[in-house]
């Protein structure tokens, strides 16, 4: 851990430097070069980061596919799910620089970080999960835990951009709320209740004592989240909002993906702490995840509906 912790500080300094000698160049960059090239770092980044951890834990990670039955299944299946998530970031992001501007409120950017984030979340996933019949020291595995927790937290995060702005929005139709009406103070309003939350959630994270602990705070984060992204796309179909997706079939996926949330605690209690169960939860959430890839890529047609 303290090897990590040394490597950590040494990537962020060189990074750091990295960017500070190269901000003429940024400089000289047009708008969508600079997305570009901080998404690329963003990737660099994370790649570096989870890479680290694979190879620390590389022996622990070993130890499980030799003697865990169903260890190797479950890799498989994550895999498949990461490159099938991989397809979806990189349509949605192509999508976006396909656009004749670029806006970080465009539904393609805020699906494609969406993907993004959930595919690193997907190799700690993997990474927790091989590790899990392995870890002797519990602080190790609640390490391994709250990153993928902060992970969590990005990912929710385009989604509760775009939630909270269509909250203001339905509280601007409102002569109570005319306030919100002014599309400024939408803005600067949903950021500030965005960093709230972000801080909450972080503090919450850290705050973590044990790994116990982390079962029960898991919903108290995501289901909240996950009700107000439903309500969302639910709320854009019926005001016929959002027409370059198809907001019904995304508040059924994402309706799907809440309820297999809260299942899931039965459906541990059946497999137990097993790779079979781990197995189960992937392949659902694959399917789930189809479902929405499917609202995004089709359009709603309001006038035929």
């Amino acid at each position: 851990m303290k090897k990590f912790v040394y490597f950590l500080i040494i990537y962020s300094n060189m990074f750091t430097s990295f960017i500070q000698q190269k901000k003429w160049w940024l400089c000289k960059m047009t708008k969508k070069q600079r997305y570009k090239y901080f998404i690329l770092m963003i990737l660099m980044i994370a790649a570096t980061f989870i890479s680290t951890l694979f190879l620390i834990y590389s022996s622990k990670i070993n130890k499980s596919l030799n003697t865990v039955e169903g260890a190797w299944l479950l890799m498989i299946i994550i895999l498949m799910r990461i490159s099938i998530l991989s397809g979806m970031a990189f349509y949605m992001v192509r999508q976006w620089f396909n656009q004749e501007a670029q806006y970080l409120s465009d539904i393609p950017f805020l699906f494609g970080m969406f993907f993004l984030f959930l595919i690193f979340g997907k190799f700690l996933d993997l990474l927790s999960d091989l590790t899990y019949y392995t870890l002797v020291d519990e602080n190790e595995a609640l390490f391994i835990l709250k990153v993928r927790f902060f992970i969590a937290i990005l990912t929710l995060f385009p989604m509760m951009y775009l939630s909270i702005g269509m909250i203001l929005y339905y509280l601007s139709l409102k002569d109570k709320y005319k306030i919100y009406k002014d599309e400024k103070t939408r803005d600067n309003t949903r950021k500030i209740i965005l960093g709230i939350i972000t801080i909450i959630e972080i503090l919450a994270v850290i705050l973590i004592p044990d790994v116990k602990t982390v079962g029960i705070l898991l919903p108290c984060l995501v289901l909240p989240s996950l009700i107000t992204i439903v309500w969302l796309f639910a709320f854009a179909y019926r005001r016929k909002r959002l027409s370059q997706v198809h907001p019904l079939i995304l508040a059924i996926g994402f309706g799907i993906y809440l309820i297999s949330n809260i299942s899931r605690p039965l459906a541990q209690a059946f497999f137990g702490e097993t790779p079979a169960y781990a197995i189960f939860s992937e392949i659902v959430d694959l399917l789930i995840f189809l479902v929405i890839f499917t609202g995004l890529i089709l359009k709603v047609k309001y006038n035929q509906e």
